[in-house]
């Protein structure tokens, strides 16, 4: 019984809490060139207010979208909604000084991947 209370002693540590909270940095600072610039954009269309947070529209490009048929438009759609939801992390990490860390990272380069696959069969349909 007496571990139990220990381990819930930690997890009651302000400190430790934090420390278990902020992302692991990446020493390395090694965030690929390609990442790098596809990062910068997405900084940038968010300052220059073309991305909107909270509306996963801002992130298509209508000329391509709209020559798209209902079921590719419904992928987009969601694939849309994910995307924006891991714009939300980065800006966040971006925002509170996480730039150079394995999270941001991977978060990165996971949305470019993802973005270049959708891409790759429906065409150049989002504005990042």
């Amino acid at each position: 019984m007496d571990e139990e209370i220990q381990q819930k002693a930690i997890f009651m540590d302000e400190a430790t809490q934090k420390n278990l909270n902020t992302p692991l940095q990446d020493s390395t600072g090694s965030i690929d060139g390609k990442d790098q610039e596809f990062l910068n954009l997405i900084l940038s269309l968010i300052e220059e207010g073309k991305i909107d947070l909270y509306k996963p529209s801002s992130l298509l490009n209508n000329d391509v979208y709209n020559t798209l048929n209902d079921k590719q438009k419904g992928e987009v759609d969601i694939s849309a909604m994910n995307m924006l939801n891991a714009i939300r992390e980065i800006k966040g990490l971006n925002d509170n000084g996480f730039r150079d860390t394995f999270q941001m990272n991977n978060l990165v380069s996971k949305l470019r991947y993802n973005k270049e696959e959708l891409e790759s069969a429906d065409g150049d349909v989002f504005i990042i």
